[in-house]
């Protein structure tokens, strides 16, 4: 069957790093989809017009129209359903996503044009559900899925959680045919777990999944590392895994294998404040994790408790504390807007950032999400009615609209603000990581970067060239050195460092981008010819490679363009 996987965030979304990727559930649905043997597009819209839509969907006149649905972009998924079913009104049109999963019967029954929903996790049931439509059978009787039967929208059996989650084949071994994708920017998104341990009322997570957190086996984790470093020369990762290290036992076995297969990454995750220990942290480190996010939400005990969090602020305050000692940034997701919160629950919060002293940190306010404890309870109580979302602007809706909500969350980013100042690693902060962790190239890179920004760039250089010496094969040691040369002026320098990296990471594509750059600064246009053609073998459609190229004359139109491609 010809299939069409395909997500368009929210207008407002376009532009944002995150937001605006691909889901990345929709690559592994594409996996196991092609597996089976059907023709799958992965189709990123998020910066294409409506326009470009109506004539991607006109060239590929898919069979099957899979779309990602999320609260921010329910109207966007609305519409592109109405696209597909105006070229081909027997195009079977097939949401999922937590949206989807978890309003339904409200989307089936005021959209026609949605044909049938996933529910939850999505890999079996899609299959299942393609087969179906095959053998000419009736959605109805498929696990995990809701219909439309008449004008009834109905619910098909439960469906169990896929056990093992090795058997899903990974994504990057062959992403297929895509259509706006950037791989290497998707790609950097791992996905490690499925789940998580807690159950906060804002959070539909638990209802997504199911309870309880399945894991994907450390020897996987790690495969799929190597895979991506091969083929795609990506040496930074995020795990972005609800609670990276709800498995202690897991989570050192990762950190030993990354450590003995000499990967050289470095990778930031998510986790909970009571989820982690020194131990842990420590080993993490060493095996290249440079930042940690916690959802930290509130300084204030009470508001803990009103979001079901099950933590205390002095949980929070001994995890920043452990991974300050081990040497990794901290971020911290922060939650304002919350029913009954006032002054002293905003200063208790601000308190708290002020003693934790966190690099990074987001804050937003309370808002309610299909699946979520916090707005079931807002209909039981008819604080919100539970069409809800039937209303097609905004992105989502926030709990408390009162002024308090907006100077509260100024207050909290002023204070984010200042603490970041003070979070700055000392000359005595990494002798005692040393000391505690032993050799982490992690450190000799954040050193260096405090160094630089102090003025020492002897000093910077000194400890780059000293990683280069500790761990030849190590590209990040010869990335940061290109990095200071080059902004101190040696060119040529640098250039041979980038050589270097390249030789290691041979399909680091920024590294030729870099050579190429450096090579028109010194006015050698053969020399960066060659470099942003090789930079365009590995991505024909990166713009910077691109607009190198046209600079050193061996400028080209993207390959094979046709209407609405992308990367």
């Amino acid at each position: 069957m010809k299939i069409l996987l395909a997500y368009k965030c929210h207008p407002q979304g376009a532009r944002d790093p995150f937001t605006s990727l691909l889901p990345v559930g929709l690559l592994s649905l594409s996996a196991v989809l092609r597996q089976a043997g059907h023709r799958v597009t992965l189709v990123n819209l998020s910066r294409s017009s409506w326009t470009e839509v109506r004539e991607l969907l006109q060239w590929l006149s898919p069979e099957l129209v899979g779309v990602s649905q999320f609260t921010h972009n329910r109207s966007e998924s609305i519409r592109l359903a109405s696209l597909a079913k105006e070229f081909d009104p027997a195009c079977c049109v097939v949401f999922g996503g937590p949206h989807a999963t978890h309003s339904w019967q409200e989307q089936l029954e005021r959209h026609r044009e949605v044909d049938a929903i996933v529910l939850g996790e999505g890999e079996q049931t899609l299959l299942e559900l393609v087969q179906a439509l095959v053998d000419g059978r009736p959605l109805s009787q498929v696990a995990g899925v809701a219909c439309r039967e008449g004008k009834e929208a109905v619910l098909g059996p439960p469906r169990a959680a896929v056990a093992d989650l090795d058997r899903l084949p990974l994504a990057a071994e062959d992403p297929g045919e895509t259509i706006g994708v950037d791989l290497r920017r998707q790609l950097e998104f791992v996905i490690t777990s499925r789940g998580c341990p807690a159950s906060c009322l804002f959070c539909s997570s638990p209802l997504f999944w199911g309870r309880g957190v399945r894991f994907r086996s450390p020897a996987s984790v790690v495969q799929e590392l190597r895979l991506l470093k091969e083929r795609y020369g990506l040496i930074y990762f995020s795990f972005r895994d609800d609670t990276f290290t709800a498995n202690r036992a897991r989570v050192l076995e990762i950190c030993r294998l990354i450590e003995q297969q000499r990967l050289h990454i470095l990778w930031n995750c998510q986790s909970r404040v009571n989820a982690v220990d020194q131990e842990m942290l420590v080993a993490m480190k060493r095996a290249g994790c440079e930042c940690i996010q916690f959802g930290v939400e509130s300084g204030s005990p009470e508001m803990l408790k009103a979001l079901g969090k099950k933590i205390l602020p002095a949980d929070v305050e001994r995890a920043a504390t452990a991974a300050r000692k081990a040497g990794i940034n901290l971020s911290v997701y922060l939650i304002t807007g919350i029913p009954g919160e006032n002054d002293e629950d905003l200063q208790q919060t601000v308190r708290l950032i002020d003693r934790i002293r966190p690099q990074d940190g987001q804050v937003s306010p309370l808002v309610y999400y299909p699946g979520t404890e916090l707005l079931q309870r807002a209909v039981r109580r008819h604080e919100v009615t539970s069409h809800l979302f039937d209303e097609e602007e905004g992105e989502g809706f926030l709990v408390r609209r009162d002024p308090f909500v907006e100077r509260s969350r100024q207050s909290i980013l002023k204070a984010l603000q200042k603490a970041g100042k003070k979070a700055r690693f000392t000359r005595t902060d990494f002798a005692a990581q040393r000391e505690l962790v032993g050799y982490s190239f992690v450190t000799e890179l954040l050193q260096a970067e405090a160094l630089e920004q102090e003025g020492d760039w002897d000093g910077a250089v000194r400890l780059c060239r000293g990683m280069t010496r500790q761990e030849p094969d190590n590209p990040w040691g010869w990335l940061q050195l290109a990095g200071l040369q080059e902004r101190a002026g040696d060119l040529a320098g640098a250039t041979r460092s980038y050589q270097k990296l390249a030789q290691l990471v041979p399909l680091h594509l920024p590294a030729f981008v870099a050579m190429g750059e450096l090579a028109l600064a010194q006015g050698d246009r053969a020399a960066a010819a060659r470099h942003y053609q090789r930079a365009l073998e590995l991505d024909p459609c990166d713009e910077a490679a691109l607009e190198g190229a046209a600079q050193a004359g061996a400028g080209r139109g993207k390959p094979g363009h046709k209407p609405g491609r992308g990367k």
